[in-house]
């Protein structure tokens, strides 16, 4: 009968992980540099928001 510690032998023995070989120097990632109203319009601070009341949904600001 075979124990947990030996299957996972024989797994880690045939799933090998690959190893990637380096080519060259690695490139630099460009950084992103967003304006203050660029990093809150895609939060959607500008984006109208609606609350409930009397009449329905009124805008809230």
């Amino acid at each position: 009968m075979r124990t947990v510690q030996d299957e996972l032998k024989k797994w880690k023995k045939n799933n090998k992980p690959r190893k990637n070989k380096a080519r060259g120097r690695p490139r630099k990632r460009k950084s992103e540099h967003l304006s203050e109203r660029e990093i809150k319009d895609l939060m959607g601070y500008y984006e109208p928001v609606f609350r409930r009341g009397k009449g329905g949904a009124l805008r809230q600001r």
